[in-house]
């Protein structure tokens, strides 16, 4: 309100933008000094609450009664994500007022943007799934109106409307895996109550420890629920269709929506009920095979695509089934340290590519070229994200995503179902490196814009390079925070949950030299086809080429989506329509009409005269004797007989 005030009210649009970012400043240094107090103090945690609704006794399963709690949850694991939150969400908000300015929709970007940061910060103060899920469809409405902000383009307007309804089936799903986690735990609590303990770490040990017989059907089928509830927000196979076409949206907000807010709450959900709850070990396979096999998928169609910003949204698709895959096998902690340094050069890659699209006015990497004689830090800025993204030391992607795979490798003698999708995320390494180094050579290499018609190339105002430069720093450092025992007391690591602090045997360096290794000759690669202003066109009676189309056409899965839409729901919705209007409603206005004519007809006989009435009387007695004359001899012949 005080953000759409200042932009409206005061004279000035861009005031609105200013008092956000103050609010998004002081929210990074209460973040930041929340984390560092948490980092000082391991095992600590505050939780203050108070009782939002209470329930009466009932008869067997609440004999005290029950509570349901509101409440402010500061562990170690919502410090952290606090620190991704507030950090990326100032730089983004600080960018926007160079890269916004034209806009005239600002009073109302600014106050959606801030809202959207707000609900984020809710999201993971949270103390209980009850909480979680209020600010998770706050961030979900949030979403639908920043990816629709140019909601006069038919284009953005449907890319809204699509990530809505996308991720309200994983919302619904989420929703239903509640229920069924309440049925399990609601009187597991010592006070009696699930939701009032919330998510409370103490020393390594939650107060939701299995029950006895854990592993059961309703637990299977909750932590499966979960995980489409997680697959929606994190964009995750199969419900990954709508973050690319999210593009639509200031690239500002898929900054913000890639690094640190709507698509990274779905992992952290992943996280907490990994920590808190616990999966069973069906449900670990599946959500291994989700992670392992997106973090593939998403990676072969971002080698083909035309649009930098869509590159991007693919490697992020891509990078969220490497934590998935982590959560999966047991390593939450180590999928969090990914989504920590993930955070930032992702931040770091849209907000570079905002950079060159605010110069040339175009999103095709085609008609771009040469842009580094003019641009030179974000040509920077762009290659140390994408350093950071293909692993190559010792930028921070290489640290957490190399300890990604050595953790799920150690565990592969005992699972040896997770084989296949270890396999694929470690082939979408080299497709990481080859398909965002592509992206810079098509982008920034040769020796000018392949398009004449675009202006010439510049960078943009200080308040848009400052956040480059900062995220730079932090794609460059921020997986070397792992060394430092502190942060390692945000990834809880006396809690006895493996993978934290990093191992270095020979067989996570040997990984880890494979892992560079392919990551190297994807840059190669891509060297090769796309440097120096080279373009690679594939021959069109090339026999890769149905391949390539296929790959553009994201393998049909938003087209076989439409066709259910437009053939299975429209079929089964108009067949539901015919029996609404036809049966139910047909039924209930026959028996209206029967009463009518009834009524009518009845209504017919009420005329008011004495003599009518005289006539009616006289002819019913006339009708009762001649019943009587003829029925009479019968009913004495049969009492008679009798």
């Amino acid at each position: 309100m005080i953000v759409g005030f200042a932009g409206t009210r005061l004279g000035r649009l861009e005031w609105g933008g200013w008092v956000a970012v103050a609010f998004s400043a002081a929210a990074m240094v209460l973040g930041v000094l929340i984390a560092v107090g948490e980092a000082m103090s391991p095992g600590t945690y505050t939780n203050v609450q108070f009782t939002w609704l209470h329930l009466a006794p009932a008869p067997g399963a609440f004999p005290n009664g029950f509570s349901l709690v509101m409440g402010t949850l500061v562990d170690p694991l919502s410090s952290l994500m606090l620190v991704v939150v507030t950090v990326v969400g100032f730089l983004v908000m600080l960018y926007s007022i160079g890269y916004m300015h034209h806009d005239h929709g600002l009073p109302r970007y600014y106050a959606e943007l801030s809202l959207f940061l707000a609900s984020m910060t809710g999201l993971v103060l949270a103390n209980n799934l009850l909480e979680f899920f209020l600010f998770w469809e706050l961030v979900g409405v949030c979403s639908y109106f920043l990816i629709g902000f140019y909601y006069e383009k038919p284009s953005a307007a449907s890319a809204a409307k699509e990530a809505f309804l996308v991720t309200r089936v994983g919302d619904v799903l989420f929703l239903l895996g509640i229920f069924l986690y309440f049925s399990v735990y609601a009187t597991a609590g010592p006070n009696g109550g699930w939701a009032a303990n919330g998510f409370v770490f103490v020393h390594g040990a939650s107060p939701f420890l299995p029950l006895p017989g854990a592993n059961t059907p309703t637990l299977t089928i909750a932590g499966l629920l979960i995980l489409g509830g997680a697959a929606g927000k994190s964009a995750q196979f199969p419900l990954h269709v709508w973050l690319p076409d999210a593009m639509e949206g200031p690239t500002t907000v898929s900054a913000l929506i890639h690094a640190a807010t709507m698509v990274a709450a779905g992992v952290y959900l992943l996280a907490v009920a990994s920590v808190f709850l616990g999966f069973t070990p069906t449900d670990q396979l599946a959500i291994v095979a989700v992670g392992g096999f997106t973090a593939f998928f998403a990676a072969t169609m971002a080698v083909v695509h035309p649009d930098i910003k869509r590159v991007i949204a693919y490697s992020t698709i891509s990078q969220l089934g490497y934590m998935v895959l982590a959560i999966g096998a047991g390593f939450a902690m180590v999928g969090l340290y990914h989504l920590f340094t993930h955070a930032f050069f992702k931040a770091l890659l849209f907000l570079a590519a905002g950079s060159v699209i605010h110069a040339v006015g175009t999103q095709d990497l085609f008609k771009m070229g040469g842009l580094k004689k003019h641009m030179r830090l974000t040509a920077a800025a762009f290659a140390i994200g994408g350093l950071a993204l293909a692993g190559i030391p010792p930028f921070a992607g290489f640290w957490s995503k190399d300890d990604i795979l050595g953790s799920v490798y150690s565990v592969l003698g005992t699972h040896p179902d997770y084989w296949p999708f270890f396999l694929l995320a470690f082939a979408a390494v080299f497709l990481t490196a080859y398909y965002i180094f592509r992206a810079w050579f098509l982008a920034f290499s040769g020796d000018g814009p392949r398009d004449p018609s675009l202006p010439t190339p510049h960078e943009g105002p200080w308040v848009m390079q400052v956040p480059l430069v900062v995220l730079s720093a932090m794609a460059v450092v921020a997986g070397l925070f792992v060394f430092f025992p502190g942060f390692q007391n945000l990834l809880l690591g006396g809690a006895g949950l493996p993978g934290i602090p990093p191992t270095f045997t020979t067989t996570d360096l040997a990984l880890s030299a494979v892992s560079v290794g392919l990551g190297a000759g994807g840059i190669g690669l891509a060297w090769s086809l796309w440097g120096n202003g080279r373009v690679f066109v594939l021959s069109e009676t090339s026999a890769i080429q149905p391949v390539r189309r296929l790959l553009l056409n994201r393998y049909y899965f938003k087209v076989g989506y439409d066709w259910i839409g437009l053939r299975a729901v429209y079929t089964i919705s108009r067949a539901a329509d015919f029996f609404d209007r036809f049966v139910i409603d047909g039924a209930v206005r026959g028996l209206e009409r029967i009463f009518a004519a009834g009524s009518n007809r009845l209504r017919s006989i009420q005329t008011g005269l004495v003599s009518d009435y005289a006539a009616y009387v006289v002819g019913g007695l006339l009708a009762l004797f001649v019943m009587l004359l003829i029925v009479g001899p019968y009913l004495l012949a049969r009492l008679g007989g009798s």
